[in-house]
């Protein structure tokens, strides 16, 4: 699978890589999928602009992910991703105090489900940056450079979630 492409790796090792690399591109496509519904949800409002920017900045991620992934012959899980996008998806049809229109208790948990994602993401390159240390192939200054821009991501998404809590229950 990925080990052969992997040699400074145990066999192992490179397998668990490959899977957790998988999974975590899978997870990318979902989370943007959710970052792009939610600046979509929000366009006109005071997030818009911040939401814009993240979706921008989150999509850069991805596709920092993605040449890791390459890096490693990681092959992309299909079912993964279907199950990530439509995860986004289905979290469309909860109840949210309004039957038609986009509410303020939809934006404070759609913000809760974007730090999560971030903070999955911030992990994974806080793991990678570790690995950095024995696996050349990574780059230790673009992971450090991603951890930074997945905490300022986390510390955008806070104040957002807390006007965003303060507009819903005031």
């Amino acid at each position: 699978m990925g080990a052969e492409r992997n040699p400074g790796m145990h066999s192992d090792q490179a397998h668990l890589l490959n899977i957790y690399l998988r999974d975590h591109e899978a997870a990318a496509v979902g989370g943007l999928e959710l970052f792009r519904r939610c600046s979509k949800a929000n366009r006109g409002s005071e997030y818009a602009a911040e939401l814009q920017r993240l979706t921008i900045d989150v999509r850069s991620n991805r596709d920092a992910l993605r040449r890791f992934c390459r890096m490693f012959g990681v092959r992309y899980s299909k079912v993964g991703r279907a199950v990530a996008y439509t995860g986004a998806i289905v979290g469309r049809v909860k109840p949210n105090g309004r039957l038609i229109h986009y509410s303020p208790l939809s934006r404070v948990l759609e913000l809760e489900a974007l730090s999560s994602a971030v903070t999955s993401q911030l992990r994974l390159w806080e793991s990678l940056l570790r690995l950095s240390v024995f696996e050349p192939r990574l780059d230790e200054t673009e992971l450090t450079r991603l951890v930074a821009a997945a905490n300022a991501q986390l510390e955008a998404l806070r104040h957002l979630h807390d006007a965003a809590a303060e507009e819903a229950f005031k």
